[in-house]
């Protein structure tokens, strides 16, 4: 189970290492999109604005730099003097181009950020950090699932010798009741066996008696009887 684990944990953070890589080459290309418009339209401060900072606190200055871009955009509109319409117009189209690209190179930097490391010097995340933090992690899981796993081993032969002791004390109570029972059964059988001898003995004496024939009397005492009184 934990090697599962293990291997598991290992095709997630390649899953996410292929994605995290073509977010990277798919924003890359963007980058190099953006960077193809500026030089065709002659732009050099463009160019520069789309170098990425590799500092903690370039999201907040991008984004002031959008809003004072887009401020000194509005703020410069209502003040161009009367010219030529079509300067007037490549002007507007110019600023608007301006606008948008840096709005465009603020939510891309703004995706970048959201990414897992920070790529300045001193907190600079590689590859090897995410498989050794990974595996510091399956360490410390496998490590808690070894602990788990023997709690449970130990609870259950816990329960294994409360269960056999208890399983034990009922045998013993059945064998006592048997062995008592056995002796009753005993003694019974040895009564019924005593009465059975004395009812044959019964049965004997009254069959002798019933077939006895009636004593017989003597002259004498018949005369006796027969002279009796009068």
């Amino acid at each position: 189970m934990l090697f599962r684990n293990l291997s598991e944990l290992d095709t997630k953070i390649q899953e996410k290492a292929m994605k995290v890589d073509m977010d990277i080459c798919r924003r890359i290309d963007i980058t190099a999109k953006l960077c193809d418009v500026a030089q065709q339209r002659n732009c050099e401060d463009m160019i520069q604005m789309f170098q990425v900072p590799s500092m903690g606190g370039r999201k907040r200055e991008r984004k002031a730099a959008v809003e004072e871009d887009t401020s000194l955009s509005e703020s410069e509109g209502p003040r161009q003097p009367d010219g030529d319409e079509e300067e007037s117009t490549a002007l507007s189209i110019n600023e608007e181009m301006q606008r948008m690209l840096n709005q465009l190179e603020y939510d891309f930097e703004d995706d970048c950020d959201s990414l897992t490391w920070e790529e300045t010097e001193e907190t600079l995340l590689l590859w090897e950090d995410f498989s050794g933090y990974a595996m510091a992690a399956a360490e410390a899981q496998g490590e808690q699932q070894e602990d788990s796993l023997e709690k449970v081993i130990k609870d259950t032969e816990s329960l294994f010798k409360t269960r056999e002791k208890e399983y034990q004390e009922t045998i013993d109570q059945i064998e006592l009741e048997l062995a008592t029972a056995k002796n009753d059964m005993n003694r019974h059988l040895h009564e019924y066996m005593e009465m059975c001898s004395m009812k044959r003995g019964l049965d004997v004496q009254m069959e002798t008696c019933r077939f006895r024939p009636a004593p017989r009397l003597t002259t004498g005492k018949v005369s006796c009887f027969r002279c009796g009184p009068a």
